[in-house]
């Protein structure tokens, strides 16, 4: 079972798919590949399943009670399927207002730091990694 926040997120990825009134199969393909892998409730796929067949729209889902985190990966999952097909005029539209309205009130300094010590530790981790061959390779 997930959060309220990362099921509410995923209702909004498949309201996503659908501003443009066609979800392609690039899109569709995508977003099985996804909700595959997350451990939903029978009741939680029942209303994904009705979301996508009967449609949702953005405005249905309450952007503001989602985590952080959850809002962050809703705008990236805007960006990767509104590019699936190519950026149609209206995904563009929803994408500055869905970033503007999920960003908002988002503390971006600390999100970016926080990425970019992670990134920072993920450097390190390689540069451990690369040593780690190196020397392993030269005992070879």
């Amino acid at each position: 079972m997930i959060s309220e926040s990362k099921f509410q997120m995923w209702r909004g990825t498949i309201a996503l798919a659908q501003v443009d009134n066609h979800v392609s199969k690039e899109e569709k393909l995508w977003l099985d590949q996804h909700l595959k892998k997350i451990p939903f409730t029978k009741e939680q796929r029942e209303i994904l399943q009705n979301d996508f067949e009967k449609g949702i729209k953005l405005d249905d889902i309450f952007l503001n009670s989602l985590e952080p985190r959850e809002r962050g990966m809703l705008v990236s999952f805007a960006n990767t399927i509104f590019k699936r097909d190519g950026l149609a005029p209206e995904e563009e539209i929803v994408l500055s207002q869905l970033t503007g309205q999920i960003m908002g009130d988002l503390k971006v300094e600390e999100l970016t730091s926080e990425v970019e010590r992670m990134e920072e530790e993920s450097h390190e981790e390689e540069n451990i990694f690369k040593r780690l061959v190196t020397i392993i390779t030269s005992l070879i």
